[in-house]
C-alpha cells in the first residue's frame, strides 16, 4: 500500500477560501476529492491543482445536520477507497491546515491508529440525535427556520413519550464525536462494507456525522485502534474550539486567536473553523506563514 494520502472535502460556497485550502494540499503525495453541494452557490469551473490529483464528484445536495452530508462522505469514500490510500482525511471548505504537507506525513508515516474524536460525555445526546426519526431535518428550512427546527424537535419529543425508540429493537448503544476525523484504509473498507447498516441505523437522524462513525468504531476490533493523546483522550488531529461556541458551531478563528492557534499546531494537523467573511487576515496570514516559512 502507497503512503499516499486522500483529502476529502465537502464545500458548499466562497471558492477563493476553498481554493487557499486547497493550495495548502497540492503535494504529489496527495489526492483531493472534492464533493460540492448542489444546494449551495460553488461553481467549480476551472478549479485545478499543480501537483495533486483533483477528483470533484458530481454535486450533491446536501442538508444542514441531515443524512445527506454522511451521504457525501460516503460517496468520497467510496470514489476514493480504489486507491488504498495511507490515510482519509475528511475536511471541510472551512478547515486549514496549521502545518505543512511534510509534516502531515511525517506524523503519520508509521501510524497505524485512527484519529476519531469521541465525548463520551454526549452519549445520552447522540441517543437522542440518533434513536429517533428527525423527519424535518432533509429540508431547507430546517438549517434557516427557527420555529422550524422547534417543531422537528416536537415531533422527536412526542415520539419519546410515545415510546418510539428505534434502538430498542436494535439495543444499539450510540456514541458521539468530532464530524471530523483521520482514518486508515482498512476502517474505510470497513465502513464501505457497513453502509447497508449505516444507512439502516442513521437514517432520518440528526447530525449523523457525530454519531455513526464513532458507534461503528465501538461496535468493532478498531475501538482499539483509535489514538489517544497524553491525557487518554480520543485524539482526531483537529483544533476545533467549542467553549466560544456560536449556537451550533464552533468558534471562526481571528487574528486575535493566531498564538492560539500557533501553540495548537504542536499537536494538531488542522483546525477549523475560518471564514474569509468573518476575518480574512486570519486564512491569509496561515496560507502564507505555511507557504513561505514552513510554519505558523
Amino acid at each position: 500500500m502507497s503512503k499516499n494520502h486522500a483529502y476529502l472535502i465537502t464545500a458548499y460556497n466562497n471558492r477563493p477560501q476553498l481554493e487557499q485550502l486547497l493550495s495548502l494540499l497540492d503535494d504529489e503525495r496527495n489526492d483531493v476529492y472534492l464533493q460540492v453541494d448542489s444546494n449551495g452557490s460553488l461553481a467549480v469551473d476551472g478549479l485545478s491543482l499543480r501537483q495533486s490529483r483533483l477528483i470533484i464528484l458530481p454535486p450533491f445536495p446536501m442538508y444542514w445536520a441531515g443524512f445527506s452530508v454522511l451521504q457525501a462522505e460516503l460517496n468520497m469514500l467510496r470514489a476514493a477507497s480504489g486507491n488504498s490510500y495511507h490515510y482519509y482525511h475528511l475536511l471541510s471548505g472551512l478547515d486549514l491546515p496549521l502545518v505543512t504537507q511534510d509534516t502531515v506525513h511525517a506524523r503519520l508515516e508509521d501510524s497505524e491508529a485512527q484519529y476519531v474524536g469521541f465525548d463520551e460525555q454526549l452519549q445520552a445526546h447522540a441517543h437522542w440525535k440518533a434513536a429517533y426519526y428527525h423527519l424535518l431535518v432533509e429540508t431547507k428550512p430546517y438549517a434557516r427556520n427557527r420555529p422550524f427546527r422547534i417543531a422537528g424537535h416536537g415531533i422527536v419529543k412526542a415520539q419519546a413519550l410515545l415510546g418510539i425508540d428505534r434502538s430498542r429493537k436494535t439495543k444499539e448503544v450510540y456514541h458521539h464525536g468530532s464530524g471530523f476525523h483521520s482514518i486508515t484504509h482498512r476502517l474505510v473498507e470497513h465502513i464501505l462494507a457497513q453502509e447497508p447498516w449505516i444507512r439502516r441505523t442513521f437514517r432520518y437522524t440528526l447530525a449523523s456525522t457525530e454519531v455513526y462513525l464513532q458507534t461503528l468504531i465501538m461496535k468493532s476490533s478498531f475501538r482499539s485502534e483509535v489514538a489517544r493523546d497524553d491525557s487518554g483522550k480520543a485524539a482526531d488531529l483537529r483544533y476545533i474550539d467549542w467553549t466560544r461556541r456560536d449556537k451550533n458551531s464552533p468558534h471562526t478563528f481571528r487574528m486575535a486567536d493566531y498564538e492560539e492557534l500557533v501553540e495548537a499546531s504542536k499537536h494538531h494537523l488542522f483546525a477549523r473553523k475560518f471564514s474569509t467573511t468573518v476575518d480574512p487576515a486570519i486564512v491569509d496570514t496561515i496560507v502564507r506563514r505555511i507557504r513561505n516559512d514552513g510554519h505558523l
